[in-house]
């Protein structure tokens, strides 16, 4: 059903588009006020990502505030990534080493250096953590020190020219994809806590791992192009040289894989809610579950149309 307000009846997809393009305005706003962004070309795509779009999806019952700080973080995330997949030229691996060390001391404690990217960092932790528990905390900053971990391991196998196998590469990409610490994040804006259960931790686990690997392995499928025009590893390309054939038959045997991911993910889910808990504990994993199935759902919707991975926005000539 529509929502009455003052300029009559409003169907929730439309409030849902709304809400989704003032976000978008305000994590563009965000972006410039700290510098992230700093011409025409840079606020074009950022706007072109359509990371209103995504948080809206992901995080439908937030509120405006928690909606603007889940897209900010997604921004922050997509464009460290950007720092070293779309900088046309070769990145080293002290570069990737030293920014992630920066990167890390903002949220260990440390203070905020001068450049743009920590100073976005420290105003979403600084507008994040104090909200969460401690054991959010230390899982956020493992999660996010396995990522940096993950990038530096990648910079130092492109520098060496060292070409992972499918099942190496799979491992690295869960890490890489920056899922987890997003996953952390929702706990936050979408009220949906760590439950904390011991009996279904093991399953917690597989079910963040299974949401990992379906957001990595579509984000492959998507940006296939942009990575064989860059030089990088992606699944299919990995697949297509490890099992010999082409490029399309990869794609599709990738597109598989990633559908029956998305199948043990909603497994697991299954499994998790039809645990025996009672009372609070049972809605706080039932709450948790859907804004991971919600993550997962918003991911795969968000690939079918955002434009992060056109042509047009390839790395400009230095």
């Amino acid at each position: 059903m529509g929502r009455e307000t003052g300029a009559g009846l409003v169907s929730p997809g439309l409030l849902g588009e709304v809400r989704a393009e003032k976000t978008g305005a305000a994590v563009l706003a965000w972006a410039r006020d700290l510098s992230l962004v700093v011409d025409a070309f840079e606020k074009k795509r950022l706007l072109a990502m359509r990371l209103g779009k995504l948080a809206e999806l992901t995080a439908p019952e937030a509120s405006d505030g928690d909606l603007e700080l889940t897209a900010q973080w997604a921004a922050f995330i997509c464009l460290v990534d950007d720092r070293f997949d779309r900088s046309g030229v070769d990145v080293r691996p002290e570069e990737v080493t030293s920014l992630f060390t920066r990167l890390l001391d903002v949220i260990t404690g440390g203070p905020a250096g001068s450049g743009g990217i920590e100073q976005a960092l420290d105003d979403l932790w600084r507008r994040t953590a104090p909200r969460m528990s401690n054991e959010w905390r230390e899982r956020f900053v493992a999660d996010y020190r396995d990522f940096a971990l993950a990038m530096q391991e990648e910079a130092a196998d492109r520098n060496d020219r060292v070409r992972l196998g499918l099942s190496d590469y799979v491992l690295r990409r869960r890490r890489t994809i920056t899922a987890l610490p997003m996953a952390d994040i929702l706990e936050c804006t979408a009220g949906a806590p760590w439950p904390g259960l011991p009996m279904g931790g093991d399953l917690m686990r597989d079910l963040r791992r299974a949401a990992a690997d379906v957001a990595g392995w579509s984000n492959d499928l998507v940006s296939i192009d942009e990575d064989l025009r860059e030089e990088r590893d992606n699944l299919v390309i990995v697949l297509s040289r490890e099992r010999g054939c082409s490029l399309s038959s990869a794609r599709g045997q990738v597109t598989v894989m990633r559908d029956d991911r998305v199948r043990d993910f909603h497994a697991l889910a299954a499994s998790l809610t039809a645990m025996a808990v009672h009372g609070t504990d049972r809605e706080g994993l039932r709450r948790y579950v859907a804004a991971l199935g919600s993550f997962v759902a918003a991911t795969l919707h968000w690939l079918g149309f955002t434009h992060r991975f056109d042509a047009r926005w390839a790395p400009r000539p230095e």
